[in-house]
Formats: structure tokens, C-alpha cells, sequence
């Protein structure tokens, strides 16, 4: 099945690169794969993900699942129809962004010394992010690595870091700190710890966010045209 959903995928590399990276670094659970479309479980986040062209075939998939926590799916109706059924307490839509170059970003010399960060620094960060995150996920990123700060004169401006669906997120650059391109050196540095891993760097950004996709696009990733919808209950 993983050679179907990839064939699948692969028509539309940017929209689809978070279930893409998955499949290809064996972190996905294929529930359905055809020429049609493909319905996965994404396995260190839970998420489970869809899109399949055929809307009659995607119910009875989902319908037989019940209602899921996170699920990320590629067309509309059959995110209105989950939506509709279950009424989740979030329904996000987004674009998808991929850095599909092989090349490390070029940073020029500045005075941000990234460096990751440790459970001494999660307090601090569940305060500058709790309107999004919940404390415990937040401690699982840093304690598996995957969430780095920026130190800019002895003090911590700002954090990114990377979902548990692989995503590059959980970025905050604190206030007093802004407009001196702490963002952009944030970002750059995940893009390039995630192709020294030999992973390809991918965010799903809302639709709306013209700053983001604009940070996103200036740093050289594809944006993809087509929007997907996010259902979250938590």
C-alpha cells in the first residue's frame, strides 16, 4: 500500500507533504491506500489524515473510525461533513508549505545563538504559549529534542520548534524582541536541523496568515494553492 499512496501523493507534492514525510520515514499506518486517495494514521502524533477523491467511500472509512480527536483531511465536503456529524471543538483551515530544496538555508552572521532547549526552560515557555499548546505536550517536545530557543544578549527572545507530527511550529518571538528578524533566523535554523536530519521541512500555516506564508515564501518554501482543513477536539 505504501507505493499506492505515494503514487497517490506525489501529484501534489506540497498540499500532501505531511502524509508524504511520514510514509517515506515509516511513521505512518496506512489504513486505505488506491489510485483514489489515501486515509493514514500519522503514528507519533495520532493524527490521522485523508484525502480521498470519492466522498461516498471516505464516510464509510470514517464512519466505521467514529469521532477522531485530530484529523487533517484535503477536501472540503469531507471535512463539512465530519464537522456536521461531530462538531469538533476546532475546524482550522490551512495551506501547506514545503522547502522542497536540498540546500541549507544561507544565514548571515547575527547575534542569536539557537540552541535547544531543556525542561528548566518549560514554565517560560507554556507562559509565552499556553493559549496553544497544552503544558504536557510542550514538555514531551523538549524532552525529545524538538524544540529550540534563541538567545539574543544573555536572554531567551523566542522559541520554534518542531510538532509531534513533524511539522515546524511552536514559534514565539517575544514582543520586546520583534522587528529585528528573530523570526526569520528561527525558522531558517529548523529548516536547516530538519535537512541535516535528511528530513523535508513542512508547515501547515492558516489560510488567512499573510505574514507567516510571507516568512514561509521569502525563506523558499512552496505554498500549496489548495487549502486542507484541520478538525481538532481538544
Amino acid at each position: 500500500m505504501k507505493e499506492k499512496a505515494l503514487n497517490y501523493l506525489e501529484r501534489n507534492k506540497t498540499l500532501n507533504m505531511a502524509m508524504i514525510a511520514p510514509i517515506k520515514k515509516n511513521a505512518g499506518e496506512i489504513v486505505y491506500a488506491d489510485s483514489d486517495g489515501v486515509f493514514m494514521k500519522e503514528m507519533e502524533s495520532g493524527v490521522y489524515m485523508i484525502s480521498l477523491d470519492d466522498f461516498d467511500k471516505a464516510k464509510g472509512l470514517l464512519d466505521k473510525m467514529g469521532k477522531l480527536n485530530h484529523i487533517c483531511i484535503y477536501q472540503k465536503d469531507i471535512a463539512d461533513y465530519l464537522f456536521g456529524k461531530y462538531s469538533h471543538k476546532k475546524y482550522v483551515e490551512n495551506v501547506q508549505a514545503a522547502y522542497v530544496k536540498s540546500e541549507r538555508i544561507k544565514l548571515e552572521p547575527h547575534a542569536l545563538d539557537i540552541q535547544p532547549l531543556t525542561l528548566e526552560n518549560l514554565d517560560w515557555v507554556y507562559e509565552n504559549y499556553s493559549d496553544h499548546l497544552g503544558y504536557d505536550y510542550l514538555r514531551r517536545r523538549i524532552e525529545c529534542g524538538a524544540l529550540y530557543g534563541g538567545v539574543f544578549d544573555g536572554e531567551l527572545c523566542g522559541f520554534a520548534g518542531v510538532h509531534a507530527d513533524g511539522s515546524v511550529g511552536i514559534m514565539k518571538v517575544l514582543e520586546k524582541f520583534r522587528g529585528q528578524g528573530f523570526a526569520t533566523i528561527l525558522e531558517s535554523s529548523m529548516v536547516n536541523i530538519l535537512l541535516d536530519k535528511g528530513e523535508v521541512p513542512f508547515s501547515q500555516i492558516e489560510f488567512d496568515n499573510e505574514a507567516s506564508i510571507g516568512l514561509h515564501r521569502k525563506l523558499g518554501f512552496e505554498i500549496s494553492k489548495e487549502t486542507l482543513y484541520r478538525l481538532i477536539d481538544w
